[in-house]
């Protein structure tokens, strides 16, 4: 009786499961080798802490914890968070960071019951030591205590669930090459009859050790595909990131490693001369059958997406243009089996070159940026009804202080929590922002006021903050051995740049955006201006809110409900130089604006007094908050309490006969300045 042989569909499922077993024993391999070894394990976890990414997310995140447990840091935050970041960063700490592993390593892979904790208490200590060092006028603020309150933070219980799949990576990491490679022998015994079945074995372990290296190779292009993607931003973004590009290189050996193999099984079961011109010119040749162009089009595919996607870990320049070549003639060949009209094959090659223009433009690097959403307009004008029909100057605004100096933003000695579209989000519609000439420096970062006005910001500075801290702040960023570089340009500074700077233009910018995502909204910036109206003024153009300025036209001013109405809904004042005739919606800001003192040491010397300002100016400022930078936040809660600042602007208005229409504070976050701000309205 003749033996009856398996189909050809049969085989080639029983070769395709081999293939897929062998590509899932490879990489689990990898997993076994690079992840479950104690000592890879420990390397691995300890170069992703150093990747500076992930250094910095981890430095500002260990910041965090610095400063909420003594919130008055926040004057020194870059100092902490560049202290902390180097710490993460240093070679020193890998002791830490592997007796600190070893626990994980013993849950994960051991299936220990111990809670794995991952503690913040020995890079504190180790950051609170190093901060003594470099600003020994903290070690009065830091508690002695700090690197023990911060090991109550973090903690985690991995279940017996994750135990259980580490396990399975152990046991899948042997078993299935040992499965795959099995059926790929069985499916080349039962392939044809008759002599040759050690060629026939060898061909089809060949061609399935490759198909899995082949998929191995694709899977690693889309996952980085993906990862390349990830923000950076972010801690798990940056984790991520530096943990595949850990153990990418691992796995792009193994898919190497895998391929070879297959290919020289597969020229070794079919090779019976030594190859020829004829050859290399049959791989482009496409009048084949149109199954064998499908195959040639899955292998060239991924080929070329690999050395288009990946070219650093595959090849060279050259090679990566190469893969550009390889995808085309994939792409063709794919588009050709399906129609083989010649008629057909202009479009055929337009519809391939713009497939692979868009996989070459797919790939290259992408900005990560916040997208502007336009919010639902609220209800009335500055979110009440009620306010619609007053006049500008009958109404209480919410104010903030230099509103620049952002802790958020990493300045020095900062008086607001966040950045200016964070202010706008929460309520803020009055911003007072200091606007100076800088440069940018040898260190990255960095800006140094403009020599001509350096003299100026250190003495302001100096008025404002002291001289010693102002020496100290200079020596933390190295300011005196800054090399400016590149043009002069605008930006918010508070007197000297060195200490914090925001670029003019994308401030205004992001002003646009607000205004144009908020149409019911009317703000105000209010500029202390060191850079010139001429510049002022382009500046604004440039950021396209010239057609949201509004062009006072009398002594009377409008509505809100008017000046929403119209779309002129920023009002632009300036401290030092209006723009006169030739632009005269660049308010010279005390003629409309008269306002109180705001040097206050303690809250006993706060004083409603005339100080800047024409007596008849329509405007009233009150200027609440104290100047002591050693307890900026503490200070900030005190003064902007209920019962600290409404009796306060209450007194005020008393005083001067005028309803204090900006109420301007630090870290507008704490107290209660939206819920005054609300009474002095009425509502």
């Amino acid at each position: 009786m003749a033996t009856r042989y398996p189909g050809r569909g049969v085989l080639a499922a029983v070769a395709c499961l081999g293939a897929l077993l062998v590509l899932i024993g490879a990489a689990c391999g990898v997993v076994n080798r690079e992840v479950l070894d104690a000592g890879r394990f420990a390397a691995h976890v300890d170069a992703v802490r150093s990747d500076p990414g992930v250094s910095r997310q981890v430095g500002a995140l260990l910041t965090d914890r610095l400063l909420e447990d003594q919130p008055d840091l926040v004057a020194i935050r870059p100092l902490v968070e560049s202290t902390a970041t180097s710490v993460v960063a240093s070679p020193a700490l890998g002791p830490v960071v592997r007796a600190g592993v070893r626990p994980l390593y013993d849950a994960l892979v051991l299936g220990r019951d111990d809670a794995v904790v991952l503690r913040l208490a020995d890079v504190g200590a180790v950051v609170v030591g190093s901060l003594a060092v470099a600003a020994p006028e903290t070690r009065a603020a830091v508690p002695a205590d700090l690197d023990v309150r911060l090991s109550r933070f973090g903690g985690q219980e991995y279940s017996g669930s994750v135990v259980g799949s580490v396990h399975l990576v152990e046991l899948l990491a042997w078993l299935c090459p040992v499965l795959g490679l099995a059926l790929l022998v069985l499916a080349g015994v039962l392939r044809e009859r008759g002599p040759g079945t050690v060629r026939r074995v060898t061909r089809e372990v060949g061609r399935g050790v490759l198909a899995a290296g082949l998929g191995l190779a694709g899977l690693l292009v889309a996952v980085g595909f993906v990862v390349d993607r990830l923000d950076p931003g972010t801690l798990a973004g940056a984790v991520r990131r530096a943990a595949w590009s850990e153990l990418d290189g691992p796995f792009w050996v193994t898919a190497g490693v895998v391929v070879a193999l297959g290919a020289l099984a597969t020229a070794v079961a079919t090779a019976t001369r030594w190859p020829r011109l004829e050859d290399v010119r049959r791989l482009v040749d496409l009048d084949v059958p149109p199954r064998r162009l499908a195959a040639r089009a899955v292998v060239l595919a991924v080929l070329g997406a690999a050395l288009v996607l990946q070219p650093a870990r595959v090849a060279t320049v050259g090679l990566a243009l190469l893969g550009v070549g390889l995808l085309t003639l994939a792409v063709v060949s794919a588009l050709v089996a399906l129609g083989r009209s010649p008629r057909r094959r202009t479009w055929i090659a337009l519809a391939a070159a713009g497939l692979v223009g868009a996989t070459v433009l797919s790939a290259l690097p992408v900005e990560h940026r916040l997208a502007v959403t336009s919010a639902a307009p609220r209800e009335g004008c500055n979110g009440h009804v009620e306010l619609c029909d007053r006049r500008y100057d009958e109404i209480a605004y919410p104010a903030t202080h230099n509103s620049m100096a952002a802790a958020s933003e990493g300045w020095f000695f900062p008086e607001q929590p966040d950045g200016i579209v964070d202010q706008l989000d929460h309520g803020i519609r009055v911003l007072l922002i200091d606007s100076w000439y800088g440069q940018r420096t040898d260190r990255p970062g960095v800006i140094a006021t403009a020599d001509e006005h350096r003299a100026k910001a250190i003495a302001q500075a100096e008025s404002e903050l002291g001289a010693a801290t102002v020496r100290s702040a200079l020596r933390i960023r190295d300011a005196l051995g800054l090399t400016p570089q590149g043009a002069v340009e605008s930006y918010l500074c508070h007197g000297l740049c060195e200490l914090g700077a925001t670029p003019w233009l994308r401030s205004l910018r992001e002003v646009h955006d607000w205004l144009v995502a908020h149409p019911d909204e009317v703000v105000t910036l209010f500029v202390q201006d060191e850079v010139s109206p001429d510049d002022t003024v382009a500046l604004i153009e440039q950021a396209g809110l010239l057609p949201y300025v509004h062009e006072q036209g009398g002594d009377s001013w409008p509505t809100l409900g008017e000046m929403i109405a119209s779309g002129r809904r920023l009002v632009v004042l300036m401290e030092n130089r209006g723009g006169s005739t030739a632009h005269p919606w660049l308010r010279q800001g005390f003629d409309e604006v008269q306002d109180t003192p705001f040097l206050f040491r303690r809250p006993g010397e706060f004083s409603c007094a005339p100080n800047r300002g024409a007596v008849d100016a329509p405007l009233f400022l009150v200027n609440h908050w104290i100047t002591d930078k050693t307890a900026e936040i503490t200070n900030a809660e005190r003064v902007n309490a209920r019962e600290v600042l409404l009796p306060r602007v209450e007194q005020c208005r008393a005083e001067r006969g005028m309803l204090p229409n900006y109420v301007a504070v630090d870290y507008y976050d704490r107290g209660d300045l939206m819920e005054v701000v609300d009474e002095l309205n009425g509502l």
